[in-house]
């Protein structure tokens, strides 16, 4: 039996001319999307983060085949990460990354090419993954249960 998730993003700005809370644009935003998502596993954990650098996934917990074994499209996952340090007195900037021998992602660093995102305090992101490679977590300062993390793991995948 097919288990499905419905995310819904939606974006709304006012005008640059605004009196209240002003927008980027000259005219005010609207946007609105939503999908209906097959999903075969969820795996949810809440992570610690330290200055350094760890695997966060690793694809072949979610693939037999391991790298280089998905086929396009129909395996992979769903990727939620939420950065929960807002208003803690450690509230450090999260790097997500890809590379699989370079985990060290801060700035300055060599893994600067290999980051994907920077996740400031209160930020999240919602995007899919191949499972091509790992992801790879690291910090500007260490925080207990600084990051949320929910897995979507997409029909086909092993």
């Amino acid at each position: 039996m097919a288990k499905y998730i419905t995310p819904t993003l939606t974006i709304t700005s006012n005008k640059f001319g605004a009196t209240s809370n002003p927008g980027p644009t000259s005219s005010p935003i609207n946007i609105s999307v939503s999908d209906l998502l097959d999903v075969t596993q969820v795996d949810s954990n809440i992570v610690t983060v330290s200055t350094t650098g760890a695997t966060l996934l690793t694809l072949t917990n979610y693939t037999a085949a391991g790298s280089g074994g998905s086929l396009e499209g129909t395996d992979g996952a769903f990727v939620f990460l939420r950065n929960l340090t807002e208003g803690l007195t450690v509230a450090p900037n999260i790097f997500i990354g890809h590379n699989v021998t370079n985990a060290e992602l801060e700035s300055g660093g060599s893994g600067d090419e290999d980051r994907l995102m920077t996740l400031k305090p209160g930020e999240f992101a919602f995007f899919p993954w191949d499972m091509e490679a790992n992801l790879n977590v690291d910090a500007s300062a260490a925080a207990d249960d600084a990051l949320e993390v929910i897995v979507f793991v997409r029909t086909g995948t092993a």
